[in-house]
Protein backbone atom coordinates (compact mmCIF):
# COMPACT_ATOMS: atom_id res chain seq x y z
CA UNK A 1 0.00 0.00 0.00
CA UNK A 2 1.60 3.69 -0.74
CA UNK A 3 2.59 5.86 2.14
CA UNK A 4 0.00 8.61 1.10
CA UNK A 5 -2.99 6.33 2.24
CA UNK A 6 -1.46 5.51 5.29
CA UNK A 7 -0.20 9.41 6.85
CA UNK A 8 -2.46 10.27 9.59
CA UNK A 9 -1.52 13.92 8.58
CA UNK A 10 -2.52 13.16 5.33
CA UNK A 11 -6.36 15.21 4.12
CA UNK A 12 -6.80 11.76 2.33
CA UNK A 13 -5.78 9.22 4.85
CA UNK A 14 -8.73 6.63 4.99
CA UNK A 15 -10.42 8.45 7.84
CA UNK A 16 -10.17 11.65 6.03
CA UNK A 17 -13.84 12.54 4.66
CA UNK A 18 -11.83 13.19 1.35
CA UNK A 19 -10.18 10.45 1.05
CA UNK A 20 -11.54 8.67 -2.30
CA UNK A 21 -11.38 4.98 -0.66
CA UNK A 22 -14.25 6.77 1.27
CA UNK A 23 -16.33 6.17 -1.44
CA UNK A 24 -16.72 2.35 -0.12
CA UNK A 25 -14.95 2.17 2.96
CA UNK A 26 -16.52 1.29 5.96
CA UNK A 27 -16.62 4.68 7.02
CA UNK A 28 -17.44 6.22 3.89
CA UNK A 29 -20.25 7.29 1.73
CA UNK A 30 -21.39 4.00 -0.56
CA UNK A 31 -20.59 1.08 2.23
CA UNK A 32 -23.30 -0.84 3.11
CA UNK A 33 -22.63 -0.41 7.06
CA UNK A 34 -21.36 2.74 6.88
CA UNK A 35 -23.03 5.26 9.17
CA UNK A 36 -23.38 7.49 6.13
CA UNK A 37 -24.87 5.14 3.54
CA UNK A 38 -26.55 7.43 0.86
CA UNK A 39 -28.62 9.53 3.27
CA UNK A 40 -26.14 12.35 2.39
CA UNK A 41 -26.49 12.84 -1.34
CA UNK A 42 -30.28 11.52 -1.00
CA UNK A 43 -31.26 14.32 1.61
CA UNK A 44 -29.58 16.68 -0.34
CA UNK A 45 -31.19 15.97 -3.82
CA UNK A 46 -34.46 15.77 -1.99
CA UNK A 47 -33.66 19.52 -0.75
CA UNK A 48 -32.52 20.81 -3.98
CA UNK A 49 -35.93 19.37 -5.49
CA UNK A 50 -38.03 20.58 -3.53
CA UNK A 51 -36.15 24.13 -3.86
CA UNK A 52 -35.35 24.28 -0.08
CA UNK A 53 -31.80 25.32 1.32
CA UNK A 54 -29.88 22.70 1.36
CA UNK A 55 -29.02 22.48 5.04
CA UNK A 56 -29.10 19.94 8.09
CA UNK A 57 -29.00 22.46 11.09
CA UNK A 58 -30.27 25.73 12.03
CA UNK A 59 -27.09 27.55 10.96
CA UNK A 60 -27.53 26.44 7.47
CA UNK A 61 -24.19 23.73 7.74
CA UNK A 62 -24.37 20.25 7.35
CA UNK A 63 -21.55 17.69 7.40
CA UNK A 64 -20.54 17.08 3.56
CA UNK A 65 -18.85 13.32 3.87
CA UNK A 66 -16.65 12.12 0.72
CA UNK A 67 -15.22 13.76 -2.07
CA UNK A 68 -18.42 15.39 -2.94
CA UNK A 69 -17.14 17.67 0.45
CA UNK A 70 -13.55 18.78 -1.17
CA UNK A 71 -13.26 22.20 -2.50
CA UNK A 72 -13.38 23.01 -5.93
CA UNK A 73 -9.72 23.86 -5.85
CA UNK A 74 -8.46 20.25 -4.43
CA UNK A 75 -10.36 18.57 -7.49
CA UNK A 76 -8.84 20.94 -9.93
CA UNK A 77 -5.29 20.40 -8.14
CA UNK A 78 -6.05 16.33 -8.31
CA UNK A 79 -6.55 16.37 -11.99
CA UNK A 80 -3.53 17.50 -12.65
CA UNK A 81 -1.59 16.08 -9.72
CA UNK A 82 -3.11 13.05 -8.99
CA UNK A 83 -5.00 11.54 -12.06
CA UNK A 84 -5.43 8.32 -9.57
CA UNK A 85 -7.40 9.87 -6.86
CA UNK A 86 -8.90 12.42 -9.52
CA UNK A 87 -10.87 9.05 -11.08
CA UNK A 88 -12.47 8.80 -8.02
CA UNK A 89 -14.61 12.07 -8.50
CA UNK A 90 -16.65 10.09 -11.33
CA UNK A 91 -17.78 7.80 -9.39
CA UNK A 92 -18.39 10.10 -6.77
CA UNK A 93 -20.62 12.36 -9.54
CA UNK A 94 -22.35 9.02 -10.52
CA UNK A 95 -23.76 8.11 -7.52
CA UNK A 96 -24.87 12.02 -7.12
CA UNK A 97 -26.58 11.97 -10.44
CA UNK A 98 -28.02 8.63 -9.87
CA UNK A 99 -29.58 9.46 -6.29
CA UNK A 100 -30.95 12.96 -7.82
CA UNK A 101 -32.46 10.58 -10.38
CA UNK A 102 -34.14 8.73 -7.98
CA UNK A 103 -35.59 11.33 -5.71
CA UNK A 104 -36.86 13.92 -8.36
CA UNK A 105 -40.10 13.92 -9.63
CA UNK A 106 -40.52 13.32 -13.20
CA UNK A 107 -36.93 12.69 -13.62
CA UNK A 108 -35.47 9.51 -15.42
CA UNK A 109 -32.11 10.58 -15.99
CA UNK A 110 -30.71 14.41 -15.38
CA UNK A 111 -27.94 14.04 -18.10
CA UNK A 112 -30.35 13.12 -20.63
CA UNK A 113 -28.03 10.25 -21.14
CA UNK A 114 -24.77 12.24 -21.45
CA UNK A 115 -21.56 10.42 -21.09
CA UNK A 116 -20.15 10.35 -17.43
CA UNK A 117 -16.68 12.03 -18.52
CA UNK A 118 -18.94 15.05 -20.43
CA UNK A 119 -20.28 15.52 -17.10
CA UNK A 120 -17.37 15.70 -15.26
CA UNK A 121 -15.44 17.85 -17.12
CA UNK A 122 -18.41 20.62 -17.11
CA UNK A 123 -18.18 19.96 -13.59
CA UNK A 124 -14.27 21.21 -13.64
CA UNK A 125 -15.65 24.02 -15.87
CA UNK A 126 -18.06 24.97 -12.87
CA UNK A 127 -15.08 24.77 -10.45
CA UNK A 128 -12.36 26.69 -12.28
CA UNK A 129 -15.13 29.50 -12.36
CA UNK A 130 -15.32 29.44 -8.52
CA UNK A 131 -12.16 27.47 -6.76
CA UNK A 132 -13.51 28.36 -3.77
CA UNK A 133 -16.58 26.55 -3.66
CA UNK A 134 -17.19 22.67 -2.75
CA UNK A 135 -17.56 19.96 -5.43
CA UNK A 136 -21.45 19.40 -4.38
CA UNK A 137 -21.95 22.89 -4.79
CA UNK A 138 -20.56 22.48 -8.34
CA UNK A 139 -22.54 19.12 -8.81
CA UNK A 140 -25.95 20.55 -7.55
CA UNK A 141 -24.94 24.27 -9.99
CA UNK A 142 -24.89 21.62 -13.03
CA UNK A 143 -27.93 19.71 -11.89
CA UNK A 144 -29.79 23.48 -12.46
CA UNK A 145 -28.53 23.64 -15.20
CA UNK A 146 -29.63 20.26 -17.01
CA UNK A 147 -32.94 20.48 -15.55
CA UNK A 148 -34.91 21.70 -18.07
CA UNK A 149 -33.20 18.54 -21.17
CA UNK A 150 -33.45 16.24 -18.73
CA UNK A 151 -35.28 12.70 -19.43
CA UNK A 152 -38.77 12.60 -17.83
CA UNK A 153 -38.93 9.15 -18.33
CA UNK A 154 -37.56 6.14 -19.77
CA UNK A 155 -37.07 6.63 -23.41
CA UNK A 156 -37.95 3.65 -25.61
CA UNK A 157 -34.80 1.64 -27.11
CA UNK A 158 -35.21 0.42 -30.54
CA UNK A 159 -33.06 -2.19 -32.50
CA UNK A 160 -30.64 -0.75 -35.60
CA UNK A 161 -29.65 -3.15 -38.07
CA UNK A 162 -27.22 -2.64 -40.97
CA UNK A 163 -25.54 -6.30 -42.82
CA UNK A 164 -25.09 -8.68 -40.22
CA UNK A 165 -24.74 -5.87 -37.27
CA UNK A 166 -27.28 -4.91 -34.57
CA UNK A 167 -27.04 -2.71 -31.56
CA UNK A 168 -30.40 -1.50 -29.29
CA UNK A 169 -29.64 2.27 -28.82
CA UNK A 170 -32.42 5.14 -27.63
CA UNK A 171 -34.04 7.48 -30.24
CA UNK A 172 -32.69 10.37 -27.83
CA UNK A 173 -28.88 8.69 -28.51
CA UNK A 174 -29.90 8.24 -32.06
CA UNK A 175 -30.17 12.11 -32.30
CA UNK A 176 -26.99 13.06 -30.32
CA UNK A 177 -25.22 10.90 -32.79
CA UNK A 178 -27.48 12.96 -35.96
CA UNK A 179 -26.06 16.35 -34.34
CA UNK A 180 -22.39 14.80 -33.61
CA UNK A 181 -22.50 13.72 -37.42
CA UNK A 182 -23.80 17.65 -38.61
CA UNK A 183 -21.76 19.35 -36.24
CA UNK A 184 -18.53 17.93 -38.21
CA UNK A 185 -20.58 17.90 -41.03
CA UNK A 186 -22.03 15.24 -42.55
CA UNK A 187 -24.87 15.26 -44.27
CA UNK A 188 -27.43 12.93 -41.95
CA UNK A 189 -31.00 15.53 -43.21
CA UNK A 190 -33.16 15.91 -40.48
CA UNK A 191 -32.40 15.31 -36.77
CA UNK A 192 -35.08 13.19 -35.78
CA UNK A 193 -34.01 10.39 -33.96
CA UNK A 194 -34.90 7.95 -37.01
CA UNK A 195 -32.01 5.89 -38.31
CA UNK A 196 -31.93 6.06 -42.32
CA UNK A 197 -30.13 5.59 -45.34
CA UNK A 198 -28.71 9.46 -44.33
CA UNK A 199 -27.57 8.75 -40.85
CA UNK A 200 -26.05 5.06 -41.81
CA UNK A 201 -23.96 6.69 -44.99
CA UNK A 202 -22.91 9.35 -42.28
CA UNK A 203 -21.59 7.21 -39.64
CA UNK A 204 -20.21 5.06 -42.37
CA UNK A 205 -18.40 8.13 -43.34
CA UNK A 206 -17.16 9.39 -40.42
CA UNK A 207 -16.07 5.44 -38.99
CA UNK A 208 -14.17 5.45 -42.00
CA UNK A 209 -12.41 8.50 -41.61
CA UNK A 210 -11.66 7.47 -37.65
CA UNK A 211 -10.41 4.19 -38.50
CA UNK A 212 -13.22 2.69 -36.88
CA UNK A 213 -14.88 -0.84 -37.70
CA UNK A 214 -17.41 0.42 -40.66
CA UNK A 215 -20.47 -0.71 -39.73
CA UNK A 216 -22.94 2.20 -40.20
CA UNK A 217 -24.40 1.71 -36.78
CA UNK A 218 -24.22 3.72 -33.42
CA UNK A 219 -22.11 1.01 -32.21
CA UNK A 220 -20.09 1.40 -28.65
CA UNK A 221 -16.92 2.20 -30.09
CA UNK A 222 -18.39 4.95 -32.65
CA UNK A 223 -20.33 6.64 -29.77
CA UNK A 224 -17.03 6.87 -27.22
CA UNK A 225 -15.55 8.64 -30.57
CA UNK A 226 -18.37 10.49 -31.60
CA UNK A 227 -19.91 11.46 -28.04
CA UNK A 228 -16.98 12.31 -26.05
Amino acid sequence: MRAIWKAPQSRFHPQSRFHPRGLFHPRGLFHPRGPFQMSWVLGLVLLLASGAAPAADRGGDFAARGLGGATCQIFLDDRTGNPERFSYYLSWLNGYFSAYNLITPETYDITAGARSAEMLRRVEGICEANPGQRVWAAAAQLTAALRDQRLVAKPEEVNLTAGENTVTVTKAQVRRVQQALKDRGYQVGVVDGLYGGNTRRALEAYQQSESLPVTGLPDRATLARLLQ
